[in-house]
């Protein structure tokens, strides 16, 4: 059997986006994925609008062992690449909060295009099909029940296993670890935080407001939502890939409004308490926060300790979470193949010339606001200039 200059493991984001890299170059390009069409998680991002990038990608985007393993790539492959990529496809993009940018045509729009120019490109497909073993005598021969795939180079862009529900194994870190990578344990990352049975707060499940949130040296300030297992939203998403567990979160119910600064304006009338915290917060939070002693008392009888200690249950709320809530809610996987065996400019692995990894499955991993799509692009780009 011929085989392929290329054999790519995974048809998600940054498998296509490599594929179609290495095609445009002449080479022979085989993808092969267990799931039955191609870019399965990929149509369903961003709520199906695919948040593609963003404006203000940089190093401090992304977490990794190695903070500066993703700056060459990245260089490379600047925040606005793959928009000027849709553009020039006949897709258009639109700029949202935090320097989002989505596909105005949707994520499927964009699965769809990445696949037709791949074809258009000449990369053979092997949907369907579910690996049995790969082995390296020279070249890679990857083994299927029908038969062998052989390839000069083999591609890893396998993913984590964030969204079991959309086909996500751990197939991957396998091949790493067979091949000698290491690993960073992989763990869920932008996920909820549940606080266990006895969540005091189940009954605001449902509630969002605006907070500024923080743990481990960081901080974010963006929409909170909570649940009836606990707290969600875009800001927790964010801090749970710096929470560790038995370690609490601070949160700032009130970032626009200091609760001191409102209780001293409100000395001078005959406003109540409750009435007070209620401008600051919506209703149900606001009567779960202040004791039922203090609701219907006078502001300006509020005691010095009583007055601190609102401004700390509103100011700077700390609550211990259980637990991640796990891979079905997390958008992404963290840890991963450790970087220290990958070359940052080519994604080659250093003892094994000629296999690459990519996207989810390596230890890079961004922040809330398609940073890791981007992160996707950036890693196949580099490694598809490099094949």
């Amino acid at each position: 059997m011929l085989g392929y200059d290329v054999v790519i493991i995974g048809a998600g984001a940054s498998g296509l986006f490599c594929a179609l890299t290495a095609a445009r170059k002449g080479l022979s390009v085989a993808v092969i994925d267990h799931n039955n069409q191609s870019g399965k998680k990929l149509k369903v991002t961003g709520g199906g609008r695919c948040n593609f990038g963003n404006t203000r990608v940089g190093p401090e985007n992304f977490i990794s062992e190695n903070p500066r393993f993703c700056v060459s790539a990245i260089s490379r492959f600047g925040p606005l690449a793959f928009k000027e990529f849709l553009e020039e496809n006949g897709l258009r993009s639109v700029e949202e909060n935090h320097g989002q940018m989505f596909c105005r045509e949707g994520a499927v729009a964009v699965a769809d295009l990445l696949e037709t120019l791949c074809r258009a490109a000449g990369v053979c497909f092997f949907m369907g099909v579910r690996i049995k073993n790969i082995e390296r005598n020279g070249d890679f021969r990857v083994t299927h029940p029908g038969g062998t795939i052989p390839g000069k180079k083999l591609v890893v862009a396998a993913g984590g296993l964030a969204w079991p529900q959309v086909g996500s194994s751990c197939f991957g870190y396998g091949v790493a670890e067979n091949f000698g990578l290491q690993l960073v344990e992989p763990r869920p990352a932008l996920t909820p935080l549940t606080m266990g049975s006895n969540w005091a707060l189940s009954s605001l499940s449902g509630l969002s407001l605006p907070v500024r949130v923080s743990c481990g040296g960081q901080s974010f300030e963006e929409a909170m939502l909570f649940t009836h297992k606990g707290l969600s939203g875009p800001a927790i998403l964010q801090i749970s890939n710096y929470w560790q567990p038995g370690k609490p979160i601070q949160v700032d119910l009130s970032p626009g409004r200091p609760v001191d600064e409102a209780l001293a304006e409100a000395r001078t009338t005959k406003s109540q308490v409750k009435t007070v915290v209620a401008r600051l917060l919506p209703s149900r939070l606001a009567a779960a926060v202040v004791p039922p002693e203090l609701s219907a008392k006078p502001v300006a009888q509020l005691r010095k300790e009583e007055a601190a200690m609102l401004a700390r249950r509103i100011g700077n709320w700390e609550v211990t979470p259980k637990e991640l809530d796990g891979y079905k809610k997390a958008e992404v996987t963290g840890g991963g193949v450790d970087t220290r065996g990958l070359s940052s400019k080519t994604m080659e692995s250093l003892s094994c010339p000629g296999l690459f990894f990519i996207g989810e499955i390596v230890d890079v991993t961004g922040h809330l606001g398609g940073y890791n799509l981007h992160w996707a692009w950036a890693s196949a780009h580099a490694a598809g200039q490099a094949l």
